[in-house]
């Protein structure tokens, strides 16, 4: 892996992986809000069954055709069919012969069972969505760790297969994309959680060893905040330590204590993190607030947008 060449987060392809249930979405949107706030046309591209960014927002439902789910901010979800029918259409140059094709109930299965077809005509999308001029930054939302894996391999596994063809030409398009360290960037989300934490470090050890990809940022999501300095952790270590049983004040003070601990695990798989992961990170406290309003917050948190 090459040295990142400019600030990852202004560039027009950028890939988000992590372990379910990170927060992912919520910075994807994060980022998503800071672009609207330059002027930039940000389109959030989801992978998933399920789509994330129409409740962050309070938007629309989110379908294949690019949606705005709050001011200047647009989603969409790539799904087979309608991915398949624009795929079928930039190689048969005819939509309704492409249509006929994707609907066509044995074709359409062969097209489905046919290993590679689904990752391949999702890359085809997120290129011609970068091709279009209307958006830019693309934010690819990655379903999980291991299939993000198994989406990046997808060029160099079909790489063996593939000779000279209309398959081949979308391969390339794909890979010369991916591999652009002007142009795409792979961040990595994660939480200060153990299980979370070895996760993502074979991740980035995983993707380290790929040639061709470039990492951009690692966030770490949802830290506990530390309500306490020093002085106040000793105090009530302190009095846990000569209070009796039946102290009015225990329960309240062990659940303190809980929090501490929660913070302390946080600080040290953070320093985990950090030592074992060479990206620019971004640390993000966990709050208790509305979806909308934690989307702003980390928007001014990552501060202004670096030029393309």
């Amino acid at each position: 892996m090459q040295a990142p060449i400019r600030e990852s987060l202004s560039r027009p392809v950028q890939l988000f992986t992590g372990k379910g249930g990170v927060g992912k979405s919520t910075i994807i949107a994060a980022v998503a809000t800071r672009a609207a706030g330059a002027g930039q046309r940000p389109l959030i591209v989801e992978l998933g069954i399920h789509t994330s960014s129409s409740h962050l927002f309070n938007g629309p439902v989110v379908g294949y055709e690019p949606v705005e789910v709050t001011e200047g901010v647009h989603a969409t979800r790539v799904l087979f069919e309608p991915a398949l029918i624009d795929y079928l259409t930039s190689r048969l140059k005819l939509q309704p012969v492409a249509k006929l094709v994707a609907k066509n109930n044995s074709l359409r299965r062969l097209f489905m069972a046919a290993p590679g077809v689904d990752e391949l005509v999702t890359l085809h999308r997120i290129a011609q969505l970068d091709a279009n001029e209307t958006w830019g930054p693309v934010l690819v939302d990655l379903e999980s760790t291991g299939h993000a894996s198994m989406f990046l391999d997808l060029p160099d596994v079909l790489n063996v297969f593939l000779e000279d063809g209309p398959l081949r030409q979308v391969l390339d398009n794909a890979t010369r994309l991916l591999h652009d360290a002007q142009r795409c960037a792979v961040h990595i989300v994660t939480v200060p959680e153990p299980l979370a934490v070895r996760e993502t470090i074979e991740l980035y050890r995983d993707l380290r060893r790929r040639d061709g990809i470039h990492l951009g940022h690692l966030f770490i999501n949802r830290v506990p905040p530390a309500w306490l300095d020093d002085a106040g952790r000793r105090s009530i270590r302190d009095f846990l330590d000569t209070a009796s049983i039946d102290d009015p004040f225990r329960p309240s003070l062990l659940l303190a204590e809980h929090m501490l601990m929660r913070r302390e695990n946080a600080e040290k798989c953070i320093r985990g993190l950090r030592h074992d992961i060479d990206l620019p990170t971004i640390v993000l406290e966990a709050q208790d607030d509305s979806r909308i309003r934690i989307v702003q917050s980390i928007c001014a948190r990552l501060g202004p947008t670096v030029a393309s």
